[in-house]
């Protein structure tokens, strides 16, 4: 019997990225062969984004695409644009399957009733704001030999303005407990990954009964073989100073911290519907350095929403200066159909938003060095990932990219490295 073929693109965040690679482990599990993207497959999987309307196109590009390589296998568009706007993909010919973010880890079931050939696709598109969330939507994915992505919560309340993720997302929910923690117990002694990575929409949202998000990490710090425990992101309102304390003592959960700051100034953060003042995020980043002084924090920052002036503008570029973050995430401010922000008054021009997009990508790249630079002669724990004839790299507790020459390094254990030299945002050391 032939193997059936199957490939993934995906659109959008780490999350994103984190569950096609849970739906393609899924599929390898059931025999599926997994082929690039733009070869012909039995079915091309287009896990899809709509935070922007450029997220919007992409994805309609890349249905386009998938219609062209292979035009006699089947099309499944699943995910955020879905969930918002299954209408808007429904017409494109090729296109047999849309599931929304509640339904696409259900894509088997669906595939059984695909029709050989249909002229209209098939669309499961669930409430994202139910009351019962199936089990399934916490899928972890192992799509790294290293390290494995543990989802613990799925949605949003916080209704930014800019932002159409509570309504692609639904409402917050938390996996449970006891369901997250015997999850990596098996990652970690069956699959033997060394880091896990804890994903959600809204990290500092999860509570599972009386369990929150510390609890939670000061039970997977207990499983034998667990090296390292990282969280993707957290809201710096739900940042407790009790977990950058445990964080601080702490040998296994990694001193790397991405706030979403967005905006440095209070009347665009005001605007957005962020909800915390630019002092009360300075005082959160003190607290951490003064606990962990060489903490990794990262962050995201909009540029040109409206209403933001050259005067605005400057004052995030010198509070993003000020606070010295590690690394940055740009973003140009891109109106987003059914969100407030779209209609503001006061929109900035394209041309204004590439001028100063340019411009914060160069002080992220200043930045991104001079936090690199702060390691020279220090010594950090790295997770070797992958290797070459010159050497081996991996990532270290602080996120940073580290390189070492030697030979002894072994793939998926964990070595101290002294740093000897640093190259843009790379650390190279020996191993001691």
């Amino acid at each position: 019997m032939t193997q059936k073929t199957v490939s993934f693109h995906t659109l959008g965040c780490k999350l994103n990225q984190a569950e096609t690679d849970a739906l393609r482990t899924a599929f390898t599990e059931r025999g599926w062969t997994v082929v690039p993207f733009r070869q012909v497959a039995d079915i091309t999987v287009i896990n899809s984004c709509t935070v922007t309307n450029q997220a919007d196109r992409k994805t309609r590009s890349a249905i386009y695409q998938a219609v062209k390589a292979s035009p006699r296998g089947k099309i499944a568009v699943i995910g955020c644009l879905p969930q918002v706007a299954a209408d808007s993909i429904s017409h494109i010919e090729g296109v047999d399957l849309i599931l929304g973010n509640r339904d696409k880890f259900r894509i088997f079931e669906f595939l059984d009733e695909l029709p050989p050939v249909s002229e209209s696709p098939l669309i499961c598109v669930s409430d994202e704001n139910q009351d019962i969330f199936p089990e399934n939507i916490f899928i972890s994915s192992t799509g790294n030999r290293n390290r494995a992505f543990v989802k613990i919560q799925e949605g949003c309340a916080n209704y930014c303005t800019f932002c159409v993720i509570p309504y692609a997302r639904g409402k917050p929910v938390s996996r449970s407990f006891y369901d997250a923690l015997e999850e990596t117990k098996k990652l970690v002694t069956e699959h033997h990954y060394k880091e896990i990575i804890l994903t959600g929409i809204d990290m500092g949202a999860y509570q599972d009964g009386t369990h929150d998000l510390l609890d939670l990490i000061r039970a997977l710090e207990r499983i034998d073989g667990l090296l390292r425990i990282r969280i993707s992101s957290i809201e710096m309102n739900t940042l407790t100073d009790a977990l950058i304390d445990h964080i601080a003592a702490s040998r296994i959960t990694a001193p790397h911290f991405h706030l979403s700051l967005q905006a440095g100034s209070d009347p665009i953060l005001k605007a957005m519907n962020r909800k915390y003042t630019c002092q009360e995020f300075a005082e959160k980043v003190a607290y951490i350095r003064d606990k962990i002084p060489l903490a990794s924090i990262g962050t995201d920052i909009i540029t040109g929403f409206p209403g933001e002036t050259e005067s605005l503008f400057l004052e995030t570029f010198r509070f993003i200066e000020t606070l010295q973050f590690s690394y940055l995430h740009i973003f140009r401010f891109s109106p987003k159909k059914g969100t407030p922000a779209a209609i503001m008054k006061n929109q900035v021009s394209e041309s204004e938003k590439i001028r100063r997009s340019r411009l914060l990508h160069s002080l992220d790249k200043r930045l991104r060095f001079l936090y690199a630079s702060r390691f020279q002669g220090k010594t950090v724990r790295v997770l070797w990932e992958s290797e070459n004839e010159k050497g081996a790299k991996g990532f270290n507790e602080y996120y940073i990219q580290t390189l070492t020459g030697t030979h002894q390094a072994k793939l998926n254990e964990m070595n101290d490295v002294n740093i000897v030299s640093v190259h843009g945002d790379i650390l190279r050391g020996r191993i001691l």
